[in-house]
């Protein structure tokens, strides 16, 4: 039956629609960012998703390390004896033996052991009398039964999870027999395992202490995105996998002809291999992208390690560089006036920007300075107090938050304290651990500083990122004991000649505590030694000076980096110190004990002449947690959760600041032998600050044998030289108050952030912390 007159031209009306509609399927779209609007970075591992997957649903585990066996066939020493005598058997054996007391070896220092990694240990050896072997990693005792005489037999010891503090390398008895020899074949450590449960997922995961936030497959497996390309489109992606021995192959295909863009073999498990692909010819359409893994080895994993969509375009936000100078003195450098000229760049670079005379840290040691001021918490309510403690669950890093609002972060800390065992590796995508800086020092030259190191290492990050919106944070430890400039820089200041008096002489000092920023002594502490105090003093302010001149050459180098990629201009750079350096103020050296001026007043440079054009120099009493609010405020980033810092814009801007909150820094009791000696370590402490005046309190002063308040009025004295609490006693009660009111304040914030966690410190985080001075003693030999 023939249609309706209607219906004919109801058809012609539908197919005219349907044609319109293929039209606009198949139109090139606008290219995001076009028009001059910003785009925000497409993160492929947050939107896993909205990806479809295919991989094999087996679960699986790969190694956390690779296995360690000690053999002793070419009768190398490598371990080292505590106790008794160690030779060599024409069989290939180790041959130890006691001399009227149990022998014991220790595991070589070289290279470090991150015990954590391993799950037993294995031993091979022969025996002629005893009853027992024992080892000792920190904390860790285990001991078994010999075996019979005259046998060989494998001991194995099952490490559990090692999370002792301070822990040694591994120490063995290998028998309890005061003269007999044992023998032994090999030493061995077997890896732990980590699993992979789900076909694809999330991890963070780390090569060589460089840890990135990765997606692992299964290989084989295909991840297949549909995603808007932009103008001028970069895709980067770092490559990983697990072991050595099951080799992945990488392949990345574009379009709907599944075009291959690229391909790589990935055959080693220690590294991260970079990718920077153009995908400019796909800008302006929704484009399919397949991530796509291979391995002819059963089991084999693949990651995808920040996999990001980004452009060379306009950017919606600023970029932020936050570097941190550990233990630098602002009365030390010459952008503060200091005599010697220390900072040249900084001196120069300073009448561009905003500098802050009068910043206050919020603790003057770095793990809980650090961690105020990635968290804006003063360290009161975070509560860091010992080595091991982690930033709590209800803190959100910086790093997190600006990540979370489309920033590729990245952290390189030359100070274990300012990484994963403070929890302050939240949020980064790369997260770069002193190892993974200290793989690029080099002794000869840099001696005992690590800012040329770090330029190594974040130069070619930024040339990889510089298209994307970033968050880059670096802390340095130039000027840090022991004192240890480079060459040149030793030599503006101090007389080389004399630097093996000095190192003998600090090495001396440093027996007397064994933790603190460096050898924590007194004038009379020195002389006891029979060392000469003010030949000591003049000798490691010489030193601790050239430090900071090579730092202020490292920080040169990466401003001009960053101007010459063309990307200074549009980045936010803020420059400051976690905490200063006594040298004898108030009797002691090092830092972390008290809280005096020295140690409190932290160095703060803020420079974007497009956003604040200098100079300026800003007198206002401000302190390290005002740093997270100031930078999300820039950034245009909602300023929610705990934060309590406030925001310096205003200031930065020369208009009108009032402040909200308190200026407040604090320290905690430490108790222990090694602290010895220092009263301020047995006591609490509290510094309010303000324009005219600062109080110190100690809640435990009869204990520590100290006054419970002093007062110092800042107006004519900002070195802390003169208590006038005796003077004004109403004035120091009034503060005294202040400071009770403000503790009874943050007793509900630390019950909202709740709890921290305790992290492990591996052998080589020990190592490079004693190197810092924060360890007393020798490595055991």
């Amino acid at each position: 039956m023939p249609l309706p007159r209607h219906s004919h031209r109801s058809l012609n009306h539908l197919a005219a629609c349907c044609l319109l509609l293929c039209s606009v399927a198949c139109r090139r779209a606008a290219p995001p960012g076009a028009g001059g609007s910003a785009y925000t970075p497409y993160r492929f591992d947050d939107n896993l998703t909205a990806a479809t997957v295919v991989a094999p649903k087996v679960p699986s585990s790969a190694r956390m390390g690779e296995p360690v066996v000690w053999r002793f066939a070419d009768k190398k020493i490598t371990w080292d004896i505590v106790r008794g005598r160690m030779g060599f058997k024409n069989t290939g054996e180790l041959v130890v033996k006691g001399e009227g007391s149990t022998p014991v070896i220790v595991s070589p220092s070289q290279p470090p052991i991150d015990w954590s990694r391993y799950e037993s240990l294995l031993i091979r050896m022969i025996h002629e009398q005893g009853q027992e072997i024992k080892i000792k990693l920190g904390d860790l005792e285990l001991r078994q039964k010999l075996g019979p005489p005259m046998q060989y037999q494998v001991y194995r010891f099952d490490l559990g999870q090692v999370k002792a503090s301070f822990s040694r390398p591994l120490a063995i008895m290998p028998t309890d027999s005061l003269f007999a020899p044992v023998a032994i074949d090999f030493i061995e450590l077997v890896p732990r395992k980590t699993s992979f449960p789900e076909p694809v997922g999330r991890r963070v995961i780390g090569k060589q202490e460089e840890y990135r936030n990765a997606i692992y497959t299964h290989a084989p497996s295909t991840i297949t995105y549909e995603v808007p390309v932009p103008t001028n489109a970069r895709l980067h992606v770092g490559l990983g996998i697990m072991e050595r021995a099951k080799p992945v192959v990488f392949r990345i295909l574009a379009g709907s002809s599944s075009t291959e863009l690229f391909s790589r073999t990935v055959d080693d498990p220690d590294t991260w291999q970079d990718v920077a692909l153009d995908l400019s010819p796909f800008a302006g359409t929704t484009t399919k992208l397949v991530f796509e893994t291979h391995s002819d080895s059963e089991g084999a994993i693949g990651l995808w390690a920040n996999p990001v969509l980004t452009t060379t375009g306009p950017k919606r936000r600023m970029n932020v560089l936050l570097y941190v100078v550990c233990t630098l003195r602002p009365d030390h450098t010459s952008l503060y006036g200091y005599s010697r000229d220390t900072t040249p760049f900084l001196r120069k670079y300073g009448v561009t920007g905003i500098v802050f005379e009068d910043c206050q840290a919020q603790a003057t040691w770095t793990k809980p300075s650090m961690s105020s001021l990635m968290t804006s918490l003063y360290s009161y309510d975070h509560g860091l107090i010992k080595d091991t403690d982690t930033i709590p669950k209800g803190a959100r890093t910086l790093a997190e938050r600006l990540r979370t609002a489309g920033f590729v972060t990245a952290g390189m800390a030359a100070n274990p304290f300012a990484g994963r065992v403070s929890g302050l590796d939240r949020g980064f995508d790369y997260m770069y651990e002193y190892p993974a800086i200290f793989r690029h020092r080099r002794e000869e030259q840099d001696r005992g500083t690590d800012s040329e190191a770090l330029n190594r290492v974040a130069f070619p990050w930024l040339e990889n990122h510089r298209d994307e919106p970033f968050f880059l944070f670096i802390l340095s430890t130039d000027p840090h004991a022991p004192y240890r400039p480079p060459a040149k820089y030793e030599s503006l200041f101090a007389n080389p000649a004399e630097t093996p008096a000095f190192d003998h002489d600090y090495k001396r000092l440093r027996e007397f505590r064994g933790y603190g920023g460096g050898a924590t002594v007194s004038r009379a502490e020195c002389l006891a030694k029979g060392i000469d105090p003010d030949l000591y003093l003049r000798r490691a302010i010489d030193r601790y000076d050239g430090e900071i001149a090579h730092n202020d050459e490292s920080i040169a180098q990466i401003i001009q980096k960053l101007k010459d990629l063309r990307i200074l201009e549009n980045t936010l750079v803020i420059i400051a110190s976690d905490h200063g350096e006594e040298f004898w103020e108030h009797g002691w050296s090092g830092h972390g004990h008290t809280l005096y001026a020295e140690l409190t007043h932290a160095m703060l440079l803020v420079v974007n002449a497009k956003l604040f054009p200098g100079p300026k120099r800003v007198t206002e009493p401000v302190q390290l947690i005002d740093l997270m609010p100031t930078i999300l405020e820039v950034t245009d980033i909602k300023n929610d959760g705990i934060i309590q810092g406030q925001s310096l814009v205003p200031l930065l801007k020369g208009m009108r600041f009032e402040r909200k909150g308190s200026v407040m820094t604090s320290k905690f009791a430490h108790f222990g032998a090694h602290l010895g000696g220092i009263p301020d370590n047995l006591t609490d402490a509290f510094a309010y600050i303000d324009r005219d005046w600062k109080l110190i309190y100690r809640d435990q002063a009869r204990k520590a044998g100290l006054k419970e308040v002093e007062l110092y009025d800042r107006r004519v004295d900002r070195t802390d030289a003169r208590d006038l609490a005796a003077q004004y006693p109403q004035e120091a009660q009034r503060l005294k108050a202040e400071v009770i009111h403000w503790i009874e304040q943050q007793k509900p914030i630390k019950k909202l952030l709740g709890p921290g966690g305790e992290s492990t410190l591996d052998t080589q985080t020990l190592e490079r912390l004693r190197s810092l001075g924060y360890i007393g003693g020798r490595s055991p030999k």
